[in-house]
């Protein structure tokens, strides 16, 4: 009896490490991520911005690449073909010059404004400090992920922010509608404006939450057609 149970726990020995190394074999690998230099004209640069207090974390990474990509596809398809132009990298890395509190705080109206989003004039503002003269909303549009607590603020146009609510969207099992939240506020960043009128199937409207099942209204494709960023 005591060499039955010593063979059945030496087998169970075996089965537990080799599921552990399955485990270890099928984990994902790190990002391999080449910062961007110089960026394609009139193209989009993304950024995950990482705060001083928190810790790069290759989950949100991914994410955030994935929604970009999906994001991309769905003005494709909006748009008759035409969509917008990504960086090869999609996503860039950048570390924030202060921690993850001070972008929700005000900080000032000559940084935080004075028109009650916050956290977008932060964002902003901390783009502005960390690209210097490479910070070009004439030629680029930026959309920024930022590992802080608050919500997507954007005014048009150039720069769309999103906080830890979208970013942690993103990563469950349903992330379409996070995704839509993140279309709709790069089409801000591209001078969309908010709708006149409620539409329950509008991006821009009350449709986001049902992304990729939302529609661009005519008037919002005609303001992206007439911007340098569609071909």
């Amino acid at each position: 009896m005591r060499n039955l149970c010593t063979s059945a726990s030496v087998i169970i020995l075996l089965l537990t490490a080799s599921l552990t190394a399955c485990k270890k074999d099928h984990s994902e690998p790190p990002p391999v991520i080449t910062p961007t230099v110089t960026p394609i004209p009139y193209s989009v640069m993304a950024y995950l911005v990482t705060p001083t207090d928190k810790t790069f974390n290759a989950d949100y990474y991914r994410a955030i690449k994935s929604a970009l990509l999906a994001i991309q596809d769905y003005y494709k398809g909006q748009m008759g073909g035409k969509t917008f132009t990504l960086n090869p990298v999609v996503l860039d890395t950048i570390t924030a010059m202060h921690n993850s509190a001070w972008f929700t705080q005000d900080n000032g109206p000559e940084i935080s404004g004075t028109a009650g989003v916050k956290a977008y004039h932060n964002t902003f503002y901390e783009m502005t400090q960390l690209l210097g003269s490479r910070f070009d909303t004439t030629h680029i549009t930026y959309i920024a992920w930022v590992v802080s607590d608050f919500p997507d603020e954007t005014i048009p146009k150039g720069l769309a922010a999103e906080g830890m609510p979208n970013i942690t969207g993103l990563i469950n099992k349903s992330p379409n509608p996070w995704r839509g939240a993140a279309a709709h506020a790069l089409a801000h960043a591209f001078g969309v404006p908010e709708p006149l009128q409620p539409d329950p199937n509008g991006l821009m409207s009350e449709g986001y939450p049902h992304f990729p099942n939302c529609v661009l209204e005519s008037f919002e494709k005609d303001t992206l057609n007439h911007t340098q960023f569609f071909h």
